[in-house]
């Protein structure tokens, strides 16, 4: 994250903030409930009950990450993300209710009334992000790279975070979807695995999952580089699980398929990473080069040592709004979503086949990119 926005994302300052703010949002939402509650007839008693849970609710979402770190729990996991969504637009829903009510005097019942209802709603936003995180769509390109009359169909994909959110009806339904694509490449740009890395110790549903992605048909291969929430490419229980799935690591290194130079660099967030500079002396000359980078940060110096695509990931496109705008601020226009050009050079960056987290896609979508280049 290069911008001013995303530097200020990074210092520990914008943390304290940023939690004092779901703390107070939190106290906020529990009055307003609580007195919702009351003006409609609940006992004082039961009314107070409300408002605590909410303020209970916005503090465990607050601290998902510590509470899961202590309680290894997939179950309790699932609950928490699904709450922590309901109360970060529950908590938008509420605002938004309340200056509307305050501007246009709503009396004491009805913004009571419309209290319950920003709750309902914020529960079927919620429901139907839900259900929209199940599906994938394709997202196409055509890139001209110079093939010398030749051409090469891509299925590209990023963030699967297979995990507690994305398991095996998930990855089966990636599979289907590429298949149909009959590509003759497929690449796969970083966090392959969530960031709780729970998975890794499940050898029956990684073996599961190894069969499925053993049915991708792809002539010169399946290829994969490592992102910010994969383990060390030295952990063996990850590399016997990619190398069960057909899937070929490329943790810094290059190698050359028919018609271009393949490059593959590590995320550094868990991993050595090689500069562009020493992998480009492995590249072959005269062949166009493509490079798989998790992060789209290192775009501009795979640009610098004559790259004539980058594949990246990471951002999501923010994976739910408002996210989106806050994900766009952080790394740029130009390094956020979709396809851009820089002289020469072509990059794309997908939102991703899964999701982490917080188990909704809302604005966005996950998706398979079909890249077509000749």
């Amino acid at each position: 994250m290069n911008t001013p926005f995303g530097k200020i994302l990074e210092k520990n300052i914008f943390k304290k903030v940023f939690s004092v703010v779901i703390l107070l949002s939190s106290v906020a939402g529990g009055v307003m409930n609580s007195c919702a509650a009351w003006i409609l007839g609940v006992s004082p008693g039961f009314s107070c009950m409300i408002g605590i849970l909410y303020i209970v609710m916005g503090t465990s979402a607050l601290m998902q990450k510590q509470i899961m770190e202590k309680w290894r729990n997939k179950k309790l996991e699932i609950i928490m993300g699904i709450y922590s969504c309901f109360f970060i637009y529950d908590f938008m829903l509420l605002l938004l209710w309340w200056i509307f009510s305050s501007l246009f005097m709503v009396t004491g019942k009805v913004q009571a009334t419309g209290v319950f209802i920003m709750d309902i709603l914020a529960v079927g936003i919620v429901a139907l992000g839900y259900l929209h995180a199940k599906q994938i769509k394709y997202t196409s390109y055509s890139i001209l790279l110079g093939l010398g009359g030749n051409s090469c169909r891509v299925a590209m994909m990023s963030d699967i975070h297979l995990g507690v959110f994305v398991g095996e009806k998930h990855i089966q339904h990636i599979v289907d979807k590429v298949n149909r694509l009959e590509p003759d490449l497929v690449v796969i740009c970083g966090d392959i695995i969530d960031v709780n890395n729970h998975i890794l110790n499940d050898d029956k549903a990684l073996n599961r999952v190894s069969s499925l992605f053993r049915k991708i048909n792809a002539p010169k291969g399946v290829f994969a580089v490592l992102g910010n929430h994969d383990p060390k490419a030295e952990n063996k229980k990850f590399a016997d699980f990619l190398r069960n799935s057909n899937i070929q690591l490329l943790h810094n290194q290059v190698v050359q398929l028919e018609g271009f130079n393949l490059v593959g660099r590590s995320d550094a967030s868990n991993n050595f990473r090689s500069s562009m500079e020493s992998l480009s002396k492995e590249i072959k000359p005269g062949l166009p080069t493509i490079v798989l980078d998790h992060n789209p940060s290192g775009i501009p110096e795979a640009g610098e040592f004559g790259a004539d695509l980058v594949l990246s990931g990471h951002t999501h496109k923010g994976q739910f709004i408002p996210v989106t705008y806050f994900t766009k601020l952080a790394n740029g226009k130009h390094y956020f979503y979709g396809h851009e050009q820089f002289g020469k050079m072509h990059a794309i960056i997908s939102s991703g086949a899964g999701f982490f987290q917080l188990p909704v896609r809302i604005g966005t979508s996950n998706e398979i990119v079909d890249i077509h280049i000749s």
